[in-house]
């Protein structure tokens, strides 16, 4: 029990000495600092977030930060149909604001991007979001399909609550790409 006691004693000594010294040192606290370190809270999935709040630009416009999920999508992915393996070998190679690390998403990455609400939004993306480009039609993920490992999951960007959103598709068709950098995406087959 003495032992305990000097233990709880030294730990209220260190606290009130080197509180002053350490207030001392330490740079005085602002809100922005406060702000910044907000802003580097990991994302979380639970949040729903406004699109005036959920995404930002980065990469000097060529990126867009996701800040529910922590991905960077492009911010105008409007390019030509493709199958499914050319979908992951040009995300592989793609540089988008100079930077490599480029990847196809997940189907539950790319399915986040939906907002049900908006499904008649062209397509069906939060009000206000940053992107531009975007097809309002089908967009490969890099989810094989368990059940049979010839198709693979997409998701569809058109009429979400209906007729869109995540749907398989054999590999061989060709369809929009839209590629991330972040994160741990899955390990295609």
């Amino acid at each position: 029990m003495k032992k305990l006691y000097s233990i709880l004693i030294a730990a209220f000594a260190f606290v009130v000495f080197a509180t002053p010294v350490l207030a001392a040192v330490a740079p005085s606290v602002t809100i922005q600092n406060v702000l910044d370190a907000i802003n580097r809270i990991p994302p979380a999935w639970s949040q729903i977030l406004p699109a005036t709040e959920r995404f930002v630009l980065v990469m000097s416009g060529a990126g867009v930060l996701d800040k529910e999920t922590g991905l960077v999508c492009e911010q105008s992915p409007n390019e030509p149909q493709r199958t499914w393996v050319d979908a992951h070998l040009f995300c592989n190679i793609k540089a988008v604001g100079n930077r490599k690390g480029w990847r196809l998403p997940t189907v539950q990455e790319l399915a986040s991007l939906i907002d049900p609400s908006n499904f008649l939004g062209d397509p069906d993306l939060p009000v206000g979001h940053p992107f531009s480009g975007v097809q309002n039609s089908i967009y490969w993920s890099a989810t094989t399909n368990a059940a049979d490992p010839g198709g693979a999951w997409e998701v569809n960007f058109n009429f979400a609550p209906l007729a869109g959103g995540p749907e398989v598709m054999v590999k061989t068709e060709e369809n929009f790409v839209w590629c991330v950098r972040g994160a741990t995406g899955a390990d295609p087959k």
